[in-house]
């Protein structure tokens, strides 16, 4: 009776020690994979442009093509909520600074008459955006692989707020010996001529490295698809320099970007 008290309580001991020492190395390792709610911070150097959805302007008068991309920076603030082991919401906030070129030529008919007054032949636009942006993406992990390194994933859309709007253009004018008209950094005005908001459909991958217990480095590559409303409508833009010139249509634009996410999870 006794060697099977002994025997049992041996047993009991070794489970419990196994137990402990498991408890107390996933502990060590993945502290932070056992918190629900974790903020973080990141720097995204970006490379965004504007596609045409049409290759006319909505009126059919000018062919739209892009004419070019544009670097620029994202930057923010980042939470997860980690519903599940593996499962998390993921929002924040962020500013995303972007733009893109975008080129309008006529349509000439030869069949048309000559027009009396003057028309915009070409318009040359250089666009330079930025969005005050807030992301609702479902993430999902991987258990840590080799050196505790963990890889996620992520899809949601972006809603974003315009709350800067420039443009460098040129403008040339169907009357043949005309010089072209060119304005540098112009703030545009009014709220038609570029969307007030966005929604962008993203998707991204990266990975997870713990530098401490409660620390993680980030890294992760994004793509940010552009798909309602129409980011630019200069139809609405009124040449103040010239009147007679009136006014061009860019047809459907769409903005997207690329961008490479480098931050800390704390």
């Amino acid at each position: 009776m006794k060697k099977s008290i002994l025997s049992l309580s041996a047993l009991l001991l070794l489970i419990t020690s196994r137990v402990t020492a498991q408890d107390t190395y996933m502990t060590s390792i993945e502290p932070a994979r056992q918190q629900k709610l974790r903020f973080g911070a990141f720097l995204a150097p970006t490379m965004s442009w504007m596609r045409p959805a049409n290759s006319k302007s909505n009126d059919g008068q000018y062919n739209v093509i892009n004419n070019g991309n544009k670097l620029g920076f994202t930057w923010g603030l980042m939470v997860d909520y980690w519903f599940a082991d593996n499962y998390a919401f993921s929002t924040g906030l962020q500013i995303n600074g972007c733009g893109g070129k975008i080129k309008a030529n006529k349509i000439i008919d030869p069949n048309a008459p000559i027009p009396i007054n003057h028309s915009i032949a070409s318009a040359d636009f250089n666009y330079r955006l930025q969005y005050f942006e807030i992301p609702l993406n479902l993430k999902m992990r991987t258990a840590p692989l080799t050196k505790n390194i963990s890889f996620f994933g992520q899809l949601g859309v972006t809603p974003g707020l315009n709350i800067g709007k420039k443009a460098t253009y040129t403008v040339t004018s169907t009357e043949v010996n005309a010089a072209p008209i060119k304005e540098e950094n112009v703030k545009i005005v009014g709220t038609l001529s570029v969307a007030p908001l966005t929604i962008q459909l993203n998707v991204g991958a990266g990975a997870t490295y713990p530098i401490n217990d409660n620390l993680l480095a980030y890294v992760g590559v994004f793509f940010n698809n552009g798909f309602a409303p129409d980011a630019t409508n200069p139809a609405r833009y009124n040449f103040t320099y010239t009147p007679t010139l009136g006014s061009f249509s860019d047809g459907n634009i769409r903005l997207n970007n690329v961008a490479l996410r480098l931050g800390l999870i704390f």
